[in-house]
This record gives C-alpha cells, structure tokens and sequence, in this order.
C-alpha cells in the first residue's frame, strides 16, 4: 500500500458528513488518501430522507449510496485532498470491515448516528458493529464532533 489510507464511510446523513470533516482534517495532517465508502444496504427498502420514491431495487441502493460518496468525495478533493469513491451492496457493517482489511487501511473514520428515527438506531448500531469487527482502528465521531478512539 503506498501512504496512508483512511475509510469514511457514509449515509448521505449530516452525522456522516461531519464525521467526513473529522478524516478530512485528519488525512490532510497525515498526507492520508480518502476512500469514501457508501453501502446500499440490501435490507433496507426504503430511505426516509432520500427525496423521491423510495429505492426498490438494489441498483436504486447503489445509485443513491454511489451519489453520497461522489459529493463527499468532491468535498474531499475541494479540501485538496486525494479521495476515492468505494460503493459496495450487502450489509454496511461488514462490507465497512472487509473492505478495510482488503485495502490494510490505516483507520476508519465514521459517525455515531445517522438518519432519523428508525435509520439513527441501524446506522448507529453500524458503527458500534465496526467498532467491534473492523481489522483497523476506528475513530467514532458523536454528533456535536466530538471523537472517540476505539
């Protein structure tokens, strides 16, 4: 692997962005290349706060999770950072975790919660499944930006 890499992980939610700051500032300091990773979670069949119907196939899912991380990835890269777009379907937690150990990523970097009501309580218990199976550490980043080392 050449330099240091760092996952963020998003949801389209402004948890995840403020989390994507969090790594920005981080992989500017470090020289780190971004890799910004949505899932289209397979088992969801709708996004309350996606606008439009909701997703029904699984190319919906990719087509909005490939959406939040090209604008992350273009926040990254206005920053002055190099960013990679990642879009992968299945289980958000373990897709987060295999990729990281696919790539030997240096950390993670995510937020603790997510979309409202019912998504807040999947996407929140994500990152604490992350937290508990990713081969690298992960930086947890709450909702006022403050973080936490796991």
């Amino acid at each position: 692997m050449e330099g240091n890499t760092i996952i963020i992980p998003t949801d389209g939610s402004e948890y995840a962005e403020n989390a994507a700051e969090v790594g920005f500032g981080i992989a500017e300091k470090i020289g780190a290349t971004v890799h910004i990773l949505a899932v289209g979670d397979t088992k969801l069949t709708h996004l309350s706060s996606v606008g439009g119907p909701p997703p029904k196939t699984k190319e919906d899912l990719v087509d909005v999770a490939t959406e939040w991380a090209t604008d992350l990835a273009d926040a990254a890269e206005a920053d002055g950072l190099e960013a990679e777009v990642v879009v992968r379907s299945g289980t958000p937690a373990k897709e987060i975790a295999d990729y990281a150990a696919e790539i030997d990523a240096d950390m993670i970097v995510m937020g603790t919660a997510g979309r409202s009501g019912f998504e807040r309580m999947v996407v929140g218990s994500v990152t604490n499944k992350v937290v508990q199976t990713a081969p690298v550490p992960v930086l947890t980043v709450r909702p006022d930006g403050t973080v936490d080392a796991a």
